[in-house]
């Protein structure tokens, strides 16, 4: 009786959590739309990740950078990585570059400590540098900047 009970919060439990996720993307899609850019930024996070809605690179750099032109600090950063690695789109060494950039002047510390090592190796080029000192996985990057 014990495990059928347990069982069936666990499953309540999922079915709500899948509920709230489908709610928060609509609601946070809802705000980017209007130009809320924390909205944009969350929206871009869940396309990344397949949070509420299917997994969709695109529109999330769309939203990163929906986000990003009205000065969010860390979606410059989830867009650099995007175009570094290649993730499901073309990979992209001087726009990666630029992003972290613009991330790193707007304080994002992941973006600092890659371009510190960046600058400290004269002799890499920036496709062997992102290779060798970037990146973070950028989907568990996203649902950690979503928890913070």
């Amino acid at each position: 009786m014990k495990r059928i009970t347990l069982l069936s919060l666990v499953l309540t439990s999922i079915q709500l959590f899948a509920v709230n996720a489908k709610d928060d993307f609509v609601y946070d899609l809802s705000l980017a739309t209007q130009g809320v850019s924390v909205s944009q930024y969350n929206t871009g996070v869940n396309y990344s990740i397949g949070r509420g809605i299917g997994k969709d690179i695109e529109k999330a750099v769309y939203w990163y950078q929906r986000a990003s032109e009205q000065g969010h600090s860390k979606a410059p950063f989830n867009i650099a990585i995007f175009y570094a690695d290649g993730v499901n789109i073309e990979p992209d060494s001087k726009l990666a570059l630029e992003y972290f950039l613009i991330a790193e002047a707007r304080g994002n510390l992941y973006a600092k400590r890659f371009l510190d090592k960046l600058r400290a190796s004269t002799n890499l080029e920036i496709e062997n540098a992102l290779t060798k000192y970037c990146c973070p996985d950028p989907l568990s990057h996203s649902m950690i900047a979503k928890n913070k």
